[in-house]
């Protein structure tokens, strides 16, 4: 393992030490959790002072209790294929975590009736305030059960997807690995890898989908116990959505369709010109259109972390030391392997205030493109250490992203310390047109989870129809003939319906924020970065529309916000 994280950091040497719970306490057990919520439930709150104490304690305890959560989790991603690991996570899903929603939903209503609440300062406790009283009115304790199943379901699909790899030139090799032949030159070669990977998948296919069955089931049930006409307006309050609506992302799939189709169309056909083809088949969107071999920006973690670090430290002073903190700490596990998790994500150990990275890294520029992204999440938790309060330091995911995907934005006149200057333009416009192609797909996935969840009495054969009509509206340029089966259940290679639902439009609209941080970079690099950083400051304290403000970026997602936007880009592409 690259560096990987040790749960076993005392909390008496970090940087924030324990002050209410015990020094010694190990946080997986409910008996030793419960004393805690007790003395919190006994507090009389006759003052503001006796209320921010309150708030201190139960913060302190929040946060060591998302640590334990969090570590088990990275132990679990890691080692899929460990049953000693799985079983510790499991237990804190089943036993500790369905028990500490009762606790906190109880300590969010003693919040809400104390009459000192309104004393708090609204510059930092409004958009909290107004959470708490989202999360108190949403609660229900019939739908903690149905979380805990919901989880082990996530966990589950994400078992059976770690555990995938094929036989490929006399070995066994992850869908990870496979997915680095799709770059190749060579078709026979890029056509014989997706058909591998795709019969990979297609062999867990009605297990995939029996799992996604039951989500659906399951969701469906959480909105009915809340006398809500469906999971998605179940979701909308769950993800806390207070600036916008379902209407607004229908809206903003319309946009999608009416702008950026038309160009990620003209993106394809300049594609198929270049690759002198017919028509696009599914193995050729990832190769370079003009035959070029695929970029080779490192071999092995360490000259991954080694020219991200570079990269950071231009981008300024303060993310190489913070990168640097997080190589000494062993907060990262990058390369690919079988029995690890798919995908990528950034997580905060809230305890110790700290982030860790996980990817599974295989030499590509995709890779450099993730640890970026990665690394921008990661600032953000440095970026609001300081902030006391857990709930505080969490900012809306719109906002998250656009930390991640700024940061990747930021990067991009500094990827010569990977590659050749023509070959960091290659890899900057090859970024810049995947920008482009992204928002269809976005779209396509945003809409997928609201016809789903309108739908809740859905058959497969449904589902996999209108997963088929939306890849038609928003990516028909590949063609699928022959292969209509692969594409109807190609949602399932995207694990956010599965781990996260809703969680998708958040992407749509954070790329709309980092390509106005990369623009505003282009006319003054280090007044957006500077912009960059106060908005990272902020934390959860204040709106979207403030935090996308702070940043100098606007919080829209309208036709009239995309338009210029889309056209920048496509103007930058075509200058090259």
């Amino acid at each position: 393992m690259a560096g990987s994280t040790s749960p076993t950091t005392s909390p008496t040497t970090c940087d924030y030490p324990r002050r209410f719970v015990a020094a010694d306490a190990v946080l997986g057990d409910v008996a030793v959790i419960e004393p805690y919520y007790r003395d919190l439930e006994g507090r009389v709150l006759g003052s503001r002072a006796a209320l921010e104490a309150f708030l201190a304690d139960w913060s302190e305890l929040d946060a060591w209790l998302d640590e334990e959560g969090s570590t088990r989790y990275v132990a679990m991603t890691c080692h899929t294929d460990d049953t000693t690991i799985e079983k510790r996570y499991l237990e804190f899903v089943e036993n500790v975590a369905p028990q500490v929603k009762v606790w906190t939903n109880t300590l969010e209503r003693k919040v809400l009736a104390c009459e000192h609440a309104r004393d708090l300062p609204p510059e930092r406790f409004e958009v909290w305030l107004k959470q708490l009283r989202t999360r108190v009115d949403l609660f229900d304790e019939r739908n903690v059960p149905l979380a805990t199943e919901d989880d082990k379901l996530s966990q589950q699909y994400q078992k059976i997807v770690g555990g995938m790899s094929v036989q490929h030139d006399g070995r066994e090799q992850t869908l990870e690995e496979m997915s680095k032949l799709l770059e190749s030159p060579d078709r026979s070669v890029r056509r014989e890898a997706w058909e591998k990977i795709t019969a990979c998948w297609t062999s867990r296919r009605d297990e995939i989908e029996q799992i996604f069955d039951d989500m659906v089931r399951i969701r469906h049930q959480m909105a009915v116990n809340k006398g809500l006409k469906d999971y998605r307006e179940y979701a909308f309050r769950d993800w806390e959505r207070f600036d916008y609506t379902p209407a607004d992302c229908e809206a903003f799939a319309t946009s999608v369709e009416k702008l950026v189709v038309p160009a990620a169309q003209q993106l394809a056909e300049q594609r198929k010109r270049q690759l002198g083809l017919d028509t696009l088949r599914p193995w050729d969107m990832d190769v370079d259109p003009q035959g070029r071999e695929p970029l080779a920006p490192f071999h092995g973690a360490a000259e991954l972390i080694a020219g991200c670090g570079r990269i950071f430290a231009r981008v300024g002073d303060v993310f190489e030391k913070q990168f640097a903190q997080m190589i000494e700490g062993g907060l990262l596990d990058l390369e690919s392997r079988k029995g690890k998790a798919p995908g990528g994500y950034m997580t905060a150990f809230e305890g110790r205030r700290l982030p860790f990275i996980f990817m599974n890294a295989v030499g590509t520029q995709d890779d450099v493109q993730t640890m970026l992204h990665e690394g921008g999440h990661a600032f953000h938790v440095f970026a609001v250490r300081d902030e006391p309060m857990t709930a505080l330091r969490q900012p809306p995911i719109e906002f998250a992203e656009v930390a991640s995907m700024g940061m990747e934005l930021l990067a991009a006149p500094h990827l010569t310390e990977f590659y050749s200057p023509a070959d960091a333009k290659r890899a900057h416009l090859d970024n810049l047109s995947n920008i482009v192609r992204f928002f269809p797909w976005m779209s396509t996935i945003d809409l997928f989870q609201h016809w789903v969840y309108t739908h809740p009495m859905h058959t497969r054969e449904e589902r996999r129809a209108a997963w088929t009509a939306l890849n038609r509206r928003f990516n028909h340029w590949v063609d699928y003939g022959g292969m209509e089966d692969a594409l109807a259940t190609s949602w399932h290679r995207k694990n956010h319906p599965f781990t996260v639902p809703f969680y998708y439009v958040e992407y749509g609209i954070a790329q709309l924020g980092a390509l106005g941080v990369y623009f505003n970079s282009r006319r003054d690099y280090a007044g957006a970065v500077k912009s960059y950083q106060r908005g990272l400051a902020l934390g959860g304290r204040r709106p979207l529309p403030e935090l996308f403000a702070a940043a100098g970026v606007k919080f829209d997602f309208s036709a009239e916000a995309i338009g210029p936007l889309i056209a920048g880009a496509r103007e930058e592409l075509a200058a090259s």
